[in-house]
C-alpha cells in the first residue's frame, strides 16, 4: 500500500505526540524531569528523600513543584528502585495527574494539600503526631526547638511550615494533630 507524502507526515507527526504524551505524564515538567534524570544515579540511593544532599549533586533544591517532591517522597521507596529516572511508571506508582510539560495558565491553581495530612506527607504527618502535645503550646510556629522534640527542623517543605506559620494560633488549638480540619484551613485561605 503506498501512503501520500501528507498522510505519512500526519501519521509520523501522530506518532511523536502520543509518544511525547505518554514519556511525559509524570509529576515533573520536562525541564524537571531531565534535571532528575542527570542526579537520578545519585540520589537514588538515598534511604528517604529528606536525606538528599541537593546540594552534593548541583542543584540548589529538589526540582519540581510541591505536587511533584510531595509524591516523590510518599513514594520514595518505591521510586528509588528505578535504574533511570526515566524507567519509573508513574501510573504503576499511582500518579494520576496530567501532562506536567506545560505551565498552568495563569489564576488555574490546585490544592497541593491533603484533608488528613494536611500540607505535610504521609511520613511528616506521623513525625508531627508524635511530637503534637509538645509543640502545640509553642506561641509561634517559627519559635519551636525542634531539637528538643528529638527532631533536626521543622517538618515539611517551605511552603507547608509557611502554611502552618500562617494559621498557626488556628492549628495549635487542635488537642491532636489528627484533630485538626484541614479542609476548614484551607477555605480560610
Amino acid at each position: 500500500m503506498k501512503l501520500s507524502l501528507p498522510t505519512l507526515t500526519i501519521l509520523m507527526l501522530f506518532a511523536v505526540g502520543v509518544a511525547q504524551a505518554d514519556s511525559f505524564s509524570s509529576p515533573f515538567s520536562r525541564q524537571d524531569a531531565r534535571l532528575m534524570s542527570g542526579v537520578w544515579p545519585r540520589i537514588r540511593e538515598a534511604r528517604e528523600f529528606a536525606d538528599i544532599n541537593w546540594r552534593s549533586v548541583g542543584l540548589s533544591a529538589a526540582p519540581g513543584d510541591l505536587e511533584a517532591r510531595r509524591f516523590l517522597a510518599e513514594h520514595w521507596s518505591r521510586l528509588r528502585t528505578a535504574a533511570a529516572f526515566d524507567d519509573i511508571d508513574w501510573r504503576a506508582i499511582g500518579y494520576e495527574g496530567g501532562d506536567r510539560s506545560s505551565p498552568r495558565s495563569h489564576g488555574e491553581t490546585r490544592n497541593a494539600y491533603n484533608d488528613q495530612t494536611g500540607p505535610f506527607t504521609r511520613q511528616e504527618a506521623r513525625t508531627l503526631r508524635r511530637v503534637w502535645p509538645q509543640i502545640r503550646d509553642a506561641a509561634n510556629f517559627d519559635d519551636i526547638n525542634w531539637r528538643s522534640v528529638g527532631l533536626p527542623r521543622a517538618p515539611g517543605d517551605r511552603a507547608a511550615r509557611d502554611f502552618v506559620a500562617g494559621d498557626w494560633d488556628s492549628l495549635r488549638r487542635a488537642a491532636q494533630f489528627d484533630d485538626i480540619d484541614w479542609r476548614a484551613e484551607y477555605r480560610r485561605r
